[in-house]
């Protein structure tokens, strides 16, 4: 008898789901916690989650029967792709659901937001009958600009019209109809910004769209706007969110969803804060969370837009007859493909100046060599066969003048690219430019070695590996892995220990052998790497040849 367990579940999904599989001779069970180690089925031939279980390759392979994975929802960043691909596991999930409910939910949070509904509630509870003190603003001639018009999106359009507001849209796909119907106009996404009162994001997530909504664009938005995102949290950028409606330049914002929701739905903000140096990208996430859950102006609701019993009802249904599908060698509805993993290729920069003289640079911002130019172009030749969609460096100089080299040498010139401080090398402190001979002089052998390559040693004025570790993989895993699950080839070049913090995480390097690592130039290390970024093949490219190597 097969055994399929439903996870997060709730007396409505049960309901749905047991009317569609009385009868057929299956044993199922029903839990109410996400899908974790201590909820986990090892009997399970089947298993259905919903956005909160985190699916990992470990997981699956505690599951030694498992078959099928339906998900309740459209999303599946959650879910192992690669893994249940290798495990030969199939994944179904449920894309086309619930737009009239989320449009309904996009509007309520306009509305709420535009007459202070959540105050005026607290107010009257407080025995407050006085209206002056809570005046909001009539939907009426304002302008809605709608970044992504497909089904959700034109939802909106439609009500907002119902209203008699102007709308503005952006899409790569104008959709003309929708324009001729509503008396909308499609504008650039920088023209909607500066134009719109009220913004609704209906974006997919993909790598040109993370972060859409960061502090670059907010400088663009007409000031006293309201934000609105039901579609993806990562769309926008927490810390510029925060920023802008700190000071003023958003009014308010309406989220069902935001950037690491997750790390709030298994535990306590607190427990989550006191994390930070197991989990820095939880922490920060974490931190975000509770500055915009303290905050009156905002609106945030638990990724509820969707949660209608229309809704419901056809998500479970849908499920329910996948799996049914699934036992009777159906075809399936909606088997998910593990994405095309693109390739990381990190390069530390060229020879430097001061790499030439000995001396430790830092943070410190020194051109390369014409030795350090022409090495970084024959390594670009090196790798011309691979077409870079995205290039990534530190803010320090002698990345960039390595990226152009290597560009070049790549006959790529053109690839577009981001400098961050979370790429920069070490902070050497009171040690920085000096020569490493005087400093192993003066201090002794043993102390130089554990400066220069212990993992968490202190260093005056400066920062340790772990310390760069911190700022690195945080920048790593949001920014940089999000372009490679979607099958782009990402170039960064960094530097020795901005380096080593990559290499500590995406090969699970242990805190004690991390140091060893040495970070030669002249070479590039090529990856492809799992739904987590963790390495699953590395070569080593040298200016010449190349080997395989185990990661």
């Amino acid at each position: 008898m097969a055994v399929i367990v439903f996870y997060e579940t709730t007396p409505v999904d049960q309901t749905h789901l047991s009317r569609t599989l009385s009868g057929t001779g299956h044993h199922w069970l029903y839990q109410p916690a996400a899908l974790s180690s201590d909820t986990i089925s090892r009997d399970a031939e089947v298993i259905s989650v919903a956005a909160n279980s985190s699916v990992t390759s470990q997981l699956m392979d505690r599951m030694p029967k498992l078959r099928l994975i339906a998900v309740r929802g459209a999303d599946t960043d959650h879910i192992d792709l690669d893994h249940a691909a290798d495990r030969n596991i199939t994944v179904v999930n449920v894309p086309h659901y619930g737009s009239t409910a989320v449009a309904e939910h996009t509007i309520m949070l306009l509305l709420a937001l535009s007459r202070h509904l959540d105050a005026i509630r607290c107010q009257v509870a407080l025995g407050n009958y006085a209206p002056g003190s809570t005046t909001g603003f009539e939907l009426r001639g304002k302008t809605i600009g709608i970044i992504g018009t497909g089904a959700i999106g034109r939802q909106v359009a439609a009500i907002a019209h119902g209203f008699g507001m102007t709308i503005l849209a952006c899409d790569p796909a104008p959709r003309h109809e929708l324009a001729a119907r509503l008396d909308a106009r499609y504008v650039s996404r920088e023209e909607l910004l500066a134009q719109s009162d009220i913004i609704s994001l209906h974006a997919q997530l993909t790598p040109e769209t993370y972060h859409l909504i960061n502090r670059h664009t907010l400088r663009l938005v007409k000031h006293g706007a309201i934000l609105l995102n039901t579609a993806r949290g990562a769309l926008v950028d927490n810390r510029a969110l925060i920023n802008a409606l700190q000071s003023g330049q958003l009014a308010g914002a309406g989220l069902d969803t935001f950037e690491g929701e997750h790390f709030i739905h298994t535990s306590s903000i607190i427990a989550n804060l006191v994390q930070k140096a197991a989990a820095p990208e939880s922490y920060v996430h974490t931190a975000e969370a509770a500055a915009l859950l303290h905050m009156n102006n905002v609106i945030i609701t638990p990724h509820s837009a969707y949660n209608t019993h229309e809704s419901l009802q056809h998500i479970n249904t849908t499920t329910a007859q996948n799996i049914l599908h699934f036992y009777h060698n159906r075809t399936l509805q909606h088997v998910v493909e593990p994405p095309r993993s693109g390739r990381l290729i990190i390069v530390r920069h060229g020879q430097s100046e001061w790499n030439a003289l000995g001396k430790w640079t830092g943070t410190t911002d020194v051109h390369i060599t014409p030795l350090g130019a022409e090495e970084s172009r024959r390594i670009g030749t090196e790798l011309r066969g691979i077409a870079f969609d995205f290039a990534y460096t530190s803010q320090q100089v002698r990345t960039k003048e390595t990226l152009a080299a290597i560009l070049q040498g790549a006959q790529q010139p053109t690839v577009a690219s981001e400098s961050s401080a979370a790429l920069n090398e070490r902070d050497y402190g009171i040690y920085t430019g000096m020569r490493k001979d005087d400093i192993k002089r003066i201090i002794g052998a043993g102390p130089y070695d554990q400066l220069r390559r212990s993992w968490d040693g202190p260093v005056e004025g400066g920062e340790s590996l772990k310390d760069v570790y911190e700022r690195t993989i945080p920048y790593y895993l949001r920014i940089i892995v999000p372009r490679l699950r979607h099958g782009q080839n990402i170039l960064v070049v960094a530097h020795g220990n901005s380096i080593r913090s990559l290499l500590k995480y995406i090969e699970d390097i242990a805190d004690e052998d991390i140091g060893a690592q040495e970070m030669i130039q002249n070479c590039a290390l090529s990856y492809t790497v799992d739904a987590e970024g963790r390495a699953k093949h590395k070569q080593v490219i040298m200016l010449d040849t190349t080997q395989d190597v185990e990661p």
